[in-house]
């Protein structure tokens, strides 16, 4: 029982920087998407998304490729979001 609990204590406390290292990356492809760095930045989501999918990164890279004007992969990226979260909304309800 206690090499249980101290073996789920180790990997909670080593798990936490991964999280806190995705949610980081994913702040730093928004800037650069927001700087002009569009590629760049795409890159980063999708593998972002790979790791942990997440209607809100799936939508935000449909948007960047509906910007890009390629039609087919930004309707794959929306689609992704919506299936994952129907009626999915990047404008939180009021």
């Amino acid at each position: 029982m206690r090499i249980t609990v101290l073996a789920l204590m180790i990997v909670s406390v080593l798990a936490a920087p991964v999280c806190f290292a995705s949610e980081s990356d994913l702040q730093e492809a928004y800037a650069l998407y927001y700087r002009g760095e569009k590629e760049t930045a795409i890159k980063m989501m999708e593998e972002a998304v790979r790791e942990r999918p997440d209607p809100g990164v799936f939508y935000f890279l449909g948007y960047a490729y509906y910007e890009m004007q390629q039609m087919d992969r930004a309707n794959e990226y929306f689609g992704e979001a919506f299936r994952l979260k129907d009626f999915y909304s990047p404008m939180p309800p009021q």
